[in-house]
């Protein structure tokens, strides 16, 4: 389906818009990868994010394969670089932190009520969320992997979680 054909889809069918307030944050902790950060980006847009806060040490990923990857997203989401020790101070503080890590620690994401308002933290491809960003969350969430191979894309988990939180605070009214 080319892309004015969904457009004209999700226009003519009975799906509620995402509200406008109280909608996800997306916290990129130093993603290295142009298109994974592409890839969330759309995803916000996709499901109605406020903005993506992509944390870097000084070394942002290619920006033009970035948004190459985003589309129009990369348009018309709210999206900017910012420094682990500044990201916090960009969350609202009736914010949850929500970390989408896998450890002893976090709850299975298919049998977790997500908050309304959550800042979601994904982490780097090769080594996760940072020590700083993990301590700084009041959720953990994995998701279930049932196959041989352990392992998400981090875009992909992204969009899990998030069309989760779709479902739970938007298709569900």
């Amino acid at each position: 389906m080319n892309p004015l054909n969904a457009n004209r889809f999700f226009e003519q069918a009975a799906y509620p818009d995402t509200p406008k307030d109280g909608t996800p944050i997306i916290i990129a902790d130093q993603l290295r990868n142009g298109e994974n950060l592409g890839q969330i980006i759309r995803l916000a847009g996709n499901t109605g994010c406020q903005k993506v806060l992509i944390v870097t040490n000084n070394e942002a990923p290619r920006k033009s394969k970035m948004l190459r990857v985003a589309d129009v997203a990369g348009k018309v989401m709210g999206w900017q670089y910012c420094q682990k020790s500044e990201v916090l101070n960009l969350i609202p503080d009736d914010y949850t932190l929500v970390a989408l890590e896998t450890s002893p620690a976090s709850n299975n994401l298919f049998v977790t009520k997500l908050p309304k308002k959550m800042a979601l933290i994904v982490g780097n491809e090769s080594n996760g969320i940072s020590e700083f960003l993990m301590n700084g969350s009041q959720m953990e969430i994995h998701i279930p992997v049932t196959g041989p191979v352990k392992s998400l894309n981090v875009a992909q988990a992204t969009g899990l979680l998030l069309f989760e939180w779709v479902r739970q605070h938007v298709l569900s009214h």
